[in-house]
């Protein structure tokens, strides 16, 4: 993992990370109480199964530092079957982090301070009971969370973690300031083609604020 400085031209590298300390296949990275928490997931022929959870501080960062610093904390880690970390929100005021399960059909949520994993929310429902939800955007107040859920044909991904039941947009509304939250609906998106196959397979998600 790398961390770059943008603004430079090229861009400057001022931190690097190796898979030793930082978790590999992770989809996901956001900023909340001076931190920036990512993942790190399973979802490979080599790693089917994991669920980790790091983060690294905002500041410190030089291209005179040696490799791995700063240190990264490694707040959570689970390699049990039908695991794999994928997609991250955060909450109002970075109270809570949201960190998703795209196999487990769940959200791991962690304390934005102290980084102590306190809550799981389930994302299935009545509206689809395999979501398989791959990557997050919050609503400008951070009171709702939108996630792309996956189809019966992944197009990215191995199988074992991609593959979902139901394409399209899943509506979540984030309760108890982050802490919790419930699935308020699932907006399906189609591509059949011309075998009756369901092509549509939904991957990556912005939320664009209109003034």
């Amino acid at each position: 993992m790398f961390v770059v400085d943008w603004r430079a031209t090229p861009m400057a590298i001022l931190g690097e990370y190796d898979a030793a300390h930082v978790p590999a296949n992770g989809c996901g990275f956001i900023e909340a109480k001076g931190a920036v928490f990512g993942d790190g997931g399973g979802g490979t022929p080599a790693n089917l199964d994991q669920f980790s959870v790091f983060r690294v501080p905002r500041g410190g960062y030089s291209a005179a530092n040696p490799p791995n610093t700063p240190a990264v904390e490694r707040l959570f880690d689970d390699d049990a079957p039908e695991r794999d970390a994928h997609g991250t929100a955060a909450g109002p005021r970075e109270r809570y982090v949201w960190v998703g399960d795209r196999d487990g059909n769940v959200v791991e949520v962690f304390d934005g301070r102290t980084g102590a994993r306190v809550n799981t929310v389930p994302l299935t429902s009545p509206y689809s009971a395999d979501p398989t939800v791959d990557l997050f955007a919050s609503s400008p107040d951070h009171g709702w969370v939108f996630a792309s859920t996956r189809g019966p044909t992944p197009l990215s991904g191995d199988p074992h973690s991609s593959h979902g039941t139901d394409p399209g947009m899943l509506i979540v509304r984030m309760t108890d300031d982050g802490r919790s939250g419930e699935v308020r609906g699932l907006i399906p998106i189609t591509n059949v083609d011309a075998a009756g196959a369901e092509r549509a397979d939904a991957h990556g998600i912005r939320v664009r604020p209109v003034h």
